[in-house]
């Protein structure tokens, strides 16, 4: 059965979206559905070859333009590809693209004020100056509105609350605040200290009082500037082009779950820049389940990437946090992992590959320096990680395991080699933003939580995170109840109960706790709260599992 959205023409036809056998597609102009699958930066690279730093240059292997998008137009079709992703010369080629407008960019949004009119006439010139040209361009499937805008939620409430008292941004900021107090400043002075004796006089002496939950109005406040700014792009976009597919400002690979929820309204399509979470090509479960949920959306992602320690174009991959593996063998079954487990999500309707050719030898100018491409800086393809995308086709669901897996020998190092797929319950109602593992061996039960939070102290009078603001995961495993405290610059884990526990802290936390068990029946539930009790989720059954 195929349930179709309607998406009428500007003046050619448009791409629209699709539901088949409860699967979710791109839907070509000719109402085919399309698994979007393409590299992001397909252009020319660089001018010319630099001899200190040799990247890519389309000038130096080509020689011109046209045999370029000539040699480009058959690789890609060739390799198994259906589209080419943001910062691609689409227009110079015969493939569908998407179009990366850098709209709040503009204007250094979410800072430099997004409320104020001067953004919005300077959001409004960059739509304009960017949609009209490609408007009846019916090879163009539709929009991102930013890429990797930065909603970073305590620097982002502060940097409002600093601004000049009569700014429409610190206009707003206050609005947001009496809004969550009902006007009741006492309720203010009850999380905060250094507040002052009104609404009005709350500036930058402002601080968290610990366990009072006044993160929970950081939180209120970045909801409402949120909300803003999508309503805001959707707006512009709408004026210049009332058809075509609008996706979303592309997250960091990190949002938080109120952020997504509050761009649900103004998206046809969430998206998100995701690499694997671990170098084996696995993902975690509530990324891109939280992502949809929040959203009632279909997802799309618009970077995914793998870098080899061996490769022709002299690359160090040793600029970032991006995912390493030795051999080019081994980074194409690390991205065939990847592949199959985004496509056997039903929500999932495509994945843009960063990026066609590999980085400069030495580094970009920002200094990232990975092995990321289908080609090397001389424009020879990695014929491994070829045959991958020329083979690929989207899975079916994969089923989860009901038992619990026996735990690898370096269980409390890492989860990479956990077998993820034995989560031990799914998630309640909340909007999720972890996942929690089970493992065992003789006479141990092993639990792994993976989970998203930002630990920003700042907010705090002496710059640290107080011990009951850290994120907390509370278990009860037979009526046995263990409590682990984790997150903050250089903070020790700490632990309640009879375990062995490990930390890794980060924008993912993992934690990986070993507890003496009996075998025979288990029953275990778990609740998990995230930095000054902003958000929380539940594991809330009472789930009986035979080890």
């Amino acid at each position: 059965m195929i349930a179709l959205i309607a998406a009428a023409a500007v003046s050619v036809p448009v791409y629209g979206l699709v539901k088949v056998d409860g699967h979710w597609f791109f839907r070509t102009p000719e109402g085919k559905p399309m698994w979007s699958l393409g590299p992001t930066c397909t252009d020319l690279g660089e001018a010319k070859v630099d001899p200190k730093n040799p990247g890519f240059s389309a000038m130096a292997v080509y020689g011109s333009e046209e045999k370029w998008a000539a040699a480009i137009n058959a690789n890609l079709k060739d390799w198994g590809f259906n589209s080419v992703g943001g910062w691609s010369n689409g227009q110079k080629l015969s493939l569908p693209y998407f179009t990366v407008l850098h709209l709040g960019a503009y204007n250094k949004a979410p800072y430099g004020d997004l409320y104020s009119k001067e953004t919005e006439e300077y959001l409004d010139k960059a739509a304009k100056d960017q949609i009209v040209p490609i408007l009846n361009d019916p090879r163009n499937v539709g929009y991102f509105s930013d890429n990797e805008l930065g909603w970073w939620r305590e620097s982002l409430f502060a940097y409002y609350r600093d601004l000049a008292p009569d700014s429409a941004g610190r206009k707003a900021w206050e609005s947001s605040i009496r809004r969550y107090y009902k006007n009741d400043f006492s309720r203010v002075q009850k999380e905060w200290t250094g507040t002052g004796e009104s609404f009005a006089e709350l500036g930058k002496n402002m601080r968290l009082v610990p366990g009072a939950g006044g993160m929970r109005c950081v939180t209120a406040f970045q909801t409402d500037l949120t909300t803003f700014y999508y309503k805001l792009v959707h707006r512009l976009i709408r004026k210049y082009d009332p058809k075509r597919i609008v996706m979303g400002d592309r997250y960091c690979q990190f949002y938080y779950p109120n952020v997504a929820k509050s761009s649900a309204k103004f998206i046809d399509v969430a998206s998100t820049n995701l690499g694997s979470d671990w170098n084996n090509g696995e993902v975690s479960h509530f990324f891109l389940e939280t992502l949809h949920r929040a959203t009632q959306k279909p997802v799309v992602i618009t970077e995914f990437y793998m870098a080899a320690m061996e490769n022709r174009s002299g690359n160090k991959n040793s600029s970032g946090g991006f995912p390493v593996v030795q051999t080019q063998k081994e980074r194409a079954a690390a991205v065939k992992k990847y592949l199959a487990e985004l496509s056997s999500r039903p929500f999932v309707i495509g994945a843009h590959w960063f990026q066609y050719y590999d980085e400069p030898t030495f580094g970009r100018k920002d200094g990232e320096n990975y092995n990321m491409g289908l080609v090397d800086i001389y424009g020879k393809p990695y014929d491994e990680l070829i045959d991958v995308f020329r083979s690929f086709k989207p899975s079916k669901s994969t089923p989860r395991l009901t038992t619990i897996a026996k735990a690898p020998a370096d269980a409390l190092t890492s989860l990479r080699n956990w077998d993820k797929r034995s989560i031990v319950v799914p998630h309640g109602k909340d909007l999720a933003f972890g996942d929690l593992y089970l493992a065992k061996d003789a006479g141990h039960l092993y639990v792994g939580l993976y989970a998203m939070d930002f630990v920003d102290e700042s907010l705090y009078a002496d710059g640290k995170i107080p011990e009951v603001d850290r994120p907390h995961l509370q278990l009860k495993l037979n009526g046995k109840s263990l409590s682990v405290r984790f997150g903050g610059k250089n903070r020790p884990v700490t632990l309640t109960g009879n375990a062995e526990v490990k930390a890794i802290d980060g924008i993912r936390h993992s934690v990986m706790l070993k507890i003496p068990a009996s075998t025979g029946k288990l029953t275990i539930s778990a609740t998990l709260s995230s930095h000054g009790g902003a958000h929380r989720m539940r594991w809330p059954n009472q789930v009986h599992l035979d080890k």
